[in-house]
Parts: C-alpha cells; structure tokens; sequence
C-alpha cells in the first residue's frame, strides 16, 4: 500500500495541559480497561493529587501518544466539513480512513531550562443535584513546547497536502490538551 509522506514539527504558543487521568481511575472506570494498550497504561502515573491530569511519561518525559493528534485532525476535519471552503465530503471520516500519525509515542520536547509545571483553574459541572464548582489542576508544558511526528495519507486519497494544512491551521484556534476551548494547546506548524 502506497503513502505520501508529510513531516510536521508543531510548536506550541500556548501552554499545553495534560489530560490523563492516574493510573488506577483508567484501570477502574474505563468503560473496557482490556482494551487500553499496555505501553500505554505504563505511560501512565500511579499516584498523583486528586482532581489532577497529568501527561503519559516514558522514562519521566511527558510524551503525547499518535491518537491524540490524530484526534484533533479529526476534529478539525469535522468543523471544516461544514465550510464552504472545504470540498471534500465527509472530511473526518477520510481523516480517520486514510490519515495515520505516526510514530505511536510523540515525545514532547521542552524548551531548554524549562520544567513541566502546573495550572489550576475552577471547573464548572453540571451534576443531578445541579452545578457544582470544583479546583481542577493540571501538569503543563510550556510555550515553546516541539514536538515532530509524520502524517501517512494513502495514495488516491482526497485529503491532500492543502487539506492537512487547513486541518493543521485549525491547531491556531483550538488547540491540544485539556481545555483546548481557552485556546490551551494552540500551536503553529511547518509541515514537508
């Protein structure tokens, strides 16, 4: 099966948040616990606060996996399907057939000096006994945070360079991590 090839290397300019859930909630409350692959499950913290998200670590360096980007492209797909501008139809679901991120474990590398850290914001729930306010804490990356990753598009596929750097520039507005909506995780790109 034949591919075009793309190198993308991403830099955040906005700090990026973890969103992993520690060890034991995943193993414990996932709807099917089996199906979490095992690399990644031991990416993943054994104890950490309550209430805290946190990034998958391979040998204590944050990293984010291939799905995770593939799931912004995804969902960037889905917003721009419905603009004119795009003419591609059903957009996510050719992202989803004919797109693959690889490599599977995207180390995330931290501008020299710095650390990861933490962020800690009120979360607003809508609950059965009504809203509820809650602290949730985060580990974060900095601005300047790189990572380097290729996307694989199957040869004959509609998704083309320009459509992947469409889908890409998307990444300006909404970003990748938690809280992706106050413009966390927003990233420009170079893509070859």
């Amino acid at each position: 099966m034949n591919k075009t090839i793309y190198h993308v290397e991403i830099e955040f300019i906005e700090p990026v948040l973890g969103a992993q859930a520690r060890k034991d909630i995943m193993t414990e409350h996932a709807p099917h616990p089996e199906m979490i692959e095992a690399d990644e499950l031991a990416a993943l913290a054994d104890e950490v606060e309550q209430s805290t998200t946190t990034f998958h670590k391979v040998d204590g360096k944050p990293v984010l996996f291939n799905y995770q980007v593939k799931g912004f492209l995804k969902n960037a797909a889905k917003v721009l399907n419905g603009l004119k501008t795009c003419n591609v139809k059903a957009l996510r679901s050719k992202v989803e057939d004919h797109v693959f991120v690889m490599p599977r474990i995207i180390p995330l590398q931290l501008p020299e000096g710095t650390e990861i850290d933490y962020l800690e914001r009120p979360g607003s729930f809508n609950t059965p006994l009504g809203p509820r306010v809650a602290l949730l804490r985060s580990e974060t990356v900095p601005v300047g945070t790189k990572i380097s990753f290729t996307i694989e598009v199957l040869d004959g596929s509609p998704i083309s360079r320009d459509i992947l750097v469409d889908l890409l520039s998307y990444g300006e507005n909404i970003g990748i991590g938690q809280w992706r909506n106050s413009g966390k995780g927003s990233f420009t790109f170079t893509i070859v």
